[in-house]
């Protein structure tokens, strides 16, 4: 066994830090109403505000990624921490509109850069039932969004949204904390994979085990790694643009759904946003231990389909019984964020270990691209069609997204990287099952 595989992925700790991180992220989205009036600007201002989050997101990944191929992803993870807290701290003491509301946004999202990928990369280096691993912290990821949603809903009760974001961003400080405990930690798993050492496509020896289960080749032909790269990079774009329009509009989706129903309504749509996005904890889990056994592209596709149906539905049912909305939102819950551990997985499990950084980095430009698109387009349609005709367009707009993601998965099944390469199918397995 080597150096590196004797350090232990330090799963519990990374995916602290990224929770407590996540706390004030959303505290815009789940308010967003209240500051559109409080500082009179457009919802596709208010949009752009949000989406310059996953820009900065985007920035700060393309960096760190790559820099975790040659440096201690420590000094990363933890300079991320310090960037969300002073950030987060700072949007409820001096942002007074939207310029600076998307400047202070977007810097906040460079801190999650140098947390939430590096430490991916970090994660799939786990030996055994790495869909699994991955599935966890995907679904700290999600259980911070939903606490944010919840959080902030809970707290402008009693507070205004500038009291309940600068309390929600106090936790940042403890995620800094967390992050400099990492440094009493074996170096190993932090330090960089040398060329040809192996990694998550070479994990001995489980990763041997794992190859005699599911008749993988030793030699993959280049062209057909490269091609399935390709497919998996694009279909997570399909995810990200479906899943950060659907986090960025929901509450606001919600609010107008219960406005002639409910008082105190942005708080209780910031908490059913909440709920909305804490159901993907656990189905992002089970997505990835499904696919540990039933295989990565079957499962991420089967997910994707059913999301992106949900997409093109939902919308339509602003004025529906909330009989008829809750169990299609409750469908859409669980399916929206149930691929993404499969797709970063399945992206590992192809790339070259040395070029990895570099590939999730690539991952992450696209994918965000999409993330950050998304929402401004959203709230454009918003403007462009007001009422209901305008939330049916824009939700399908989500789906048109998630549908283009499952039609590359399709794709990748076709290819030999899509069928063999990636593991967690049954030994002997027909090549029709293998794409299923």
């Amino acid at each position: 066994m080597s150096k590196r595989e004797q350090g232990a992925v330090p799963l519990w700790t990374l995916s602290a830090i990224q929770l407590l991180v996540l706390l004030p992220a959303y505290c815009l989205p789940a308010i967003l109403p209240l500051v559109e009036k409080e500082w009179a600007i457009t919802h596709g201002a208010a949009g752009l505000m949000v989406a310059a989050f996953q820009a900065g997101y985007i920035a700060a990944a393309l960096v760190a990624l790559p820099l975790t191929d040659r440096l201690d992803a420590r000094y990363i993870v933890t300079g991320g921490a310090v960037l969300s807290a002073v950030t987060h701290l700072f949007f409820p003491l001096l942002a007074g509109g939207a310029l600076s509301g998307t400047l202070l946004r977007a810097l906040a999202g460079m801190g999650l850069g140098g947390i939430y990928m590096p430490g991916m990369k970090i994660i799939v280096q786990a030996p055994r039932e790495r869909g699994r691993a991955v599935g966890f912290y995907v679904s700290s990821y999600l259980t911070g969004t939903a606490l944010s949603f919840a959080l902030t809903g809970a707290l402008t009760v009693f507070l205004t949204w500038k009291q309940a974001y600068l309390l929600l961003a106090g936790a940042c400080f403890c995620a800094v904390a967390l992050a400099v405990h990492l440094w009493r930690q074996p170096a190993a798993v932090f330090l960089p994979t040398p060329a040809g050492a192996g990694g998550p496509a070479a994990n001995k020896p489980a990763r041997a085990a794992q190859v005699a289960r599911t008749a993988v080749s030793p030699a993959v032909k280049e062209k057909s790694r490269r091609l399935a790269l390709v497919l998996l990079i694009f279909a997570y774009a399909g995810h990200t643009w479906e899943t950060y329009g659907l986090r960025s509009w929901l509450a606001p989706f919600l609010t107008v759904v219960l406005q002639d129903r409910l008082a105190s309504v942005t708080s209780f749509a910031a908490a059913l946003t909440a709920v909305s996005v804490l159901l993907g904890a656990p189905s992002s889990l089970a997505g990835g231990w499904l696919s540990d056994r039933l295989g990565r592209t079957g499962t991420a596709l089967v997910i994707m389909l059913t999301s992106a149906a949900c997409s093109f539905t939902i919308g339509w049912l602003i004025q529906a019984p909330l009989g008829l909305l809750l169990p299609i939102g409750l469908l859409y819950s669980l399916t929206v964020l149930a691929e993404s551990p499969i797709l970063s997985t399945g992206l590992a499990e192809i790339a070259p270990p040395e070029k990895l950084g570099r590939l999730m980095a690539w991952q992450t430009l696209v994918g965000y691209l999409a993330a950050t698109a998304a929402p401004p387009f959203f709230g454009l349609l918003l403007d462009l069609f007001p009422g209901p005709e305008g939330w049916a367009l824009a939700f399908s707009s989500l789906g048109a997204g998630a549908l283009a993601g499952a039609i590359l998965l399709f794709c990748l099944t076709k290819i030999k990287a899509g069928q063999k390469h990636l593991p967690g199918l049954p030994a002997a397995e027909s090549p029709k099952l293998g794409k299923a």
